[in-house]
């Protein structure tokens, strides 16, 4: 009976893993990451968010965008790995072109080297290492939308690494600015 009981218990976890999967992934769905591997998605409750909408600069010492969005909501985050062949560059266009048609405002936009440091994006703003990578192929994005459940913010990152990867990054936080 233990074992019967224990199964179970697994199977709902499972089970439920499975559907917030599932739901997470109708959430964002863009036709470039189409083909494209999902290597890292989270979503958490994030009562302090900082939405960059400057580029990293650094301000008295520190590294930083001098202007944010501080937020808080529902957090969801996905990075993508594209598939060889796209650009960092049409990845993140593509992408962008597609988050407009839910008629999303554009807060702060940049491309290459006047982003500041992809260090600073990957390891301080998102927090995973791997979208490191060259400055002069990154671009990012701050997006607003607003639907009548409420406001969207979105943060669009994308990055080629030294070795040609090619990632995609978003965060779409549903809550509102305090």
């Amino acid at each position: 009976m233990a074992i019967f009981s224990r199964l179970t218990s697994n199977a709902s976890i499972f089970i439920s893993c499975f559907c917030v999967s599932l739901i997470a992934q109708a959430e964002v769905n863009l036709d470039v990451t189409q083909n494209s591997f999902l290597i890292h998605q989270t979503q958490i409750n994030a009562p302090y968010y900082t939405l960059p909408t400057s580029a990293m600069r650094k301000v008295n010492g520190v590294i930083g965008a001098e202007y944010n969005l501080s937020l808080a909501g529902q957090l969801s985050s996905y990075t993508w790995e594209m598939m060889p062949g796209l650009s960092a560059k049409m990845v993140h266009e593509k992408a962008l072109a597609q988050l407009k048609t839910t008629n999303v405002e554009v807060l702060y936009q940049c491309h290459g080297r006047s982003c500041g440091s992809s260090n600073q994006w990957a390891n301080q703003v998102f927090h995973q290492s791997r979208l490191y990578g060259l400055d002069s192929q990154q671009s990012y994005a701050a997006l607003k939308q607003d639907t009548l459940k409420g406001q969207n913010y979105y943060a669009l990152y994308s990055t080629e690494r030294g070795n040609k990867k090619v990632y995609l990054h978003l965060e779409m936080i549903k809550g509102s600015v305090f």
